[in-house]
C-alpha cells in the first residue's frame, strides 16, 4: 500500500469504526450516569439554552480518542517517535479533561478542576514534547514562515514555543466546545487540512515525519467527522474536556511536528478568535471596572445572543474554519 493510500485508508477506517461504536458507547455512557451537568449558573442569558440540552450524555470525546488511536496504530503511526508523543500527548491531555469531567459529575455544584492547575499541567506536557524534539539534528525546531517559502531556526525558543503551542491549542478547543457540533467540526476540517498538507510534503519529507503526520491527521479527521454524526444539532452527545483537550493537544503537536505552528495560527483561526475573546473579555472586566467587550465570551456564544440560532452559527463557523485551512494550504508549499 502506498504513502497517498495509507493516509486515505485511515481516515476512511477512522471514520467508518467511530459510526459503527459510536450508538453503542454513547449508550454505555448513559448508564453509567455520565450526563452533562448544568452549565451557565453565573450567566443567565444562557441557561434557557442550556435546558434544552439537559440529559445529554458526556465524555463522548473517549470514544472518538479510542478510534482515532486504534485507527492509526494499525496504519504505523507509531513505528516512529514522533507518531508515539502524539499519541502520549492526547492521552495525557485527555486523562486530564476526564478526571475534570468526572470531578464535574461528582455533584450537581461541582465546578471540575481549577483552571490554572489545567494549564500548568498542558505547559508541562508540551514542555516535555518541545524537549524530546529539541535534538537540532531532528530538524523540528524549523518552523514554516506562512507565504515565504521559507523555514525559521527558533532556537532556544523552541521550548517555550512547544508549551504555548500544545496547551494554546488544546485550551482554545476547549473553549470552542459550547455548541453541538461547533469544535469537532472545526477539528475535523484542521485535521484534513494537515492532512493534505502531509501528502504535500510527503514524497520530499526525508525525515518521514510527513507520514506520520498525515496517517495521524487522517485518522482524527475521520473520528472528528464521524462523531458529527452523533454530535451535531440536536447532539446525542458531547466531546466533554477529554476529547477538547485531547484533540487540541493532538493537534498542536501535529503542528510542531508538521512545522506548521505558525500556520496553525491561521489553520486554527476559529479556535485562535474563541480563545482570544474570552481572553479580552477577562482582561476588559479586570481592568476596564468591569466592563465587557462582548456580551458574553466565548465569542460564539456572544453571536448567539445576538440573534443566531445555534444550528446556523455552527455551520457559519464551519465555513469559516474551511476557507481558513484553505488559506492555510495557500500558505504552506512542499519542503
Amino acid at each position: 500500500m502506498g504513502y497517498i493510500d495509507h493516509i486515505v485508508w485511515a481516515g476512511m477506517a477512522s471514520l467508518v469504526a467511530m459510526l459503527v461504536v459510536g450508538g453503542r458507547g454513547i449508550r454505555w455512557m448513559a448508564r453509567q450516569g455520565w450526563i452533562q451537568p448544568t452549565r451557565y449558573e453565573d450567566c443567565p442569558p444562557l441557561q434557557p439554552i442550556q435546558q434544552s440540552k439537559q440529559g445529554t450524555p458526556t465524555m463522548g470525546g473517549l470514544i472518538v480518542l479510542a478510534v482515532a488511536a486504534a485507527v492509526a496504530a494499525w496504519s504505523g503511526a507509531l513505528a516512529r517517535p514522533e507518531g508515539r508523543m502524539v499519541l502520549v500527548t492526547m492521552i495525557g491531555l485527555g486523562l486530564i479533561g476526564a478526571v475534570d469531567d468526572l470531578v464535574k459529575l461528582s455533584s450537581p455544584n461541582a465546578g471540575g478542576l481549577r483552571c490554572r492547575p489545567k494549564l500548568l499541567a498542558a505547559l508541562g506536557i508540551g514542555g516535555v514534547m518541545g524537549w524530546l524534539l529539541s535534538d537540532p539534528s531532528l530538524g523540528y525546531r524549523s518552523i514554516d514562515v506562512p507565504w515565504m517559502a521559507t523555514q525559521v531556526d527558533v532556537g532556544l525558543w523552541w521550548i517555550p514555543l512547544a508549551m504555548v503551542v500544545v496547551a494554546g491549542s488544546a485550551h482554545a478547543v476547549n473553549l470552542t466546545d459550547g455548541m453541538d457540533g461547533l469544535a469537532s467540526g472545526c477539528l475535523a476540517i484542521a485535521f484534513a487540512a494537515f492532512g493534505l498538507m502531509a501528502l504535500f510534503n510527503g514524497t520530499q519529507d526525508p525525515l518521514g515525519s510527513s507520514r506520520v503526520v498525515g496517517i495521524w491527521s487522517a485518522s482524527l479527521a475521520g473520528a472528528c467527522a464521524g462523531f458529527l454524526w452523533f454530535n451535531g444539532f440536536p447532539a446525542s452527545v458531547f466531546l466533554g474536556d477529554v476529547g477538547a483537550l485531547g484533540l487540541g493537544g493532538a493537534l498542536g503537536v501535529l503542528a510542531l511536528v508538521g512545522h506548521a505552528a505558525l500556520v496553525l495560527l491561521v489553520l486554527g483561526g476559529v479556535f485562535v478568535a474563541e480563545a482570544g475573546s474570552v481572553i479580552l473579555q477577562v482582561a476588559s472586566y479586570r481592568f476596564r471596572n468591569k466592563r465587557r467587550i462582548f456580551r458574553v465570551a466565548p465569542l460564539h456564544h456572544h453571536v448567539q445572543l445576538g440573534g443566531v440560532p445555534e444550528p446556523k452559527l455552527v455551520v457559519r463557523f464551519w465555513i469559516i474554519s474551511a476557507l481558513l485551512a484553505a488559506v492555510a494550504l495557500s500558505a504552506v508549499g512542499p519542503r
